[in-house]
C-alpha cells in the first residue's frame, strides 16, 4: 500500500484545482472536478512526507511553543496525518496529551484566536455532540512556512 501523499494543483485560465492524496485518489477527483482523464506522472507530483509522530512534526516545525502556533500545527497534523477534515477541542487537548505538553486552561480560548485570526473557521457538523472546526487554507499556509 502506498502511503504517500501526493499534491497537484492544476490551472487553467483562471481556473485553478489542487488536490492532494494518495495517488489513485488525486487522479479520479481530478477527473471528477474537471471532467477529463489524468494520467499524472509521479515525478509530476509534489511528494507530501509526513513524519511518523506527531512529536517528531512538531520538531520538524520548530517546536511551537506558543499555544496558538501549537494548537495551529496539531489542526495540521490532524488533517494531513489522520485525515480529519474537522476537529473539536477534545481533539486538540488529545493531541497536547500525545505530546505530553501543557494543556492550554481554556482550549477553546485558544482556538477562537485562531478563528479570529483567519487560521480557524468554524465547521457545520458538530463531532461527539461539541462544537467544531477546519483548519483554512491561511492556516495551512502558517504551518507551512514554519521551520
Amino acid at each position: 500500500m502506498d502511503d504517500m501523499l501526493y499534491k497537484i494543483k492544476v490551472r487553467k485560465g483562471d481556473f485553478e484545482i489542487e488536490v492532494q492524496g494518495d495517488k489513485e485518489w488525486v487522479e479520479a477527483k481530478l477527473k471528477e472536478l474537471t471532467g477529463e482523464e489524468f494520467q499524472v506522472p509521479l515525478a509530476k507530483m509534489e511528494t507530501i512526507g509526513m513524519p511518523a509522530t506527531l512529536v517528531e512534526f512538531l520538531e520538524q516545525k520548530g517546536d511551537p511553543q506558543r499555544h496558538t502556533a501549537l494548537v495551529t500545527v496539531f489542526a495540521y497534523w490532524l488533517l494531513k496525518a489522520e485525515k480529519t477534515e474537522s476537529f473539536n477541542a477534545k481533539d486538540i487537548v488529545s493531541c497536547y496529551d500525545r505530546t505530553r505538553r501543557v494543556k492550554p486552561t481554556n482550549p477553546n480560548q485558544i482556538i477562537n484566536t485562531n478563528v479570529r485570526s483567519n487560521l480557524f473557521a468554524v465547521a457545520k457538523e458538530k463531532k461527539e455532540g461539541y462544537k467544531t472546526w477546519f483548519l483554512t487554507h491561511t492556516g495551512e499556509e502558517f504551518v507551512e512556512k514554519l521551520e
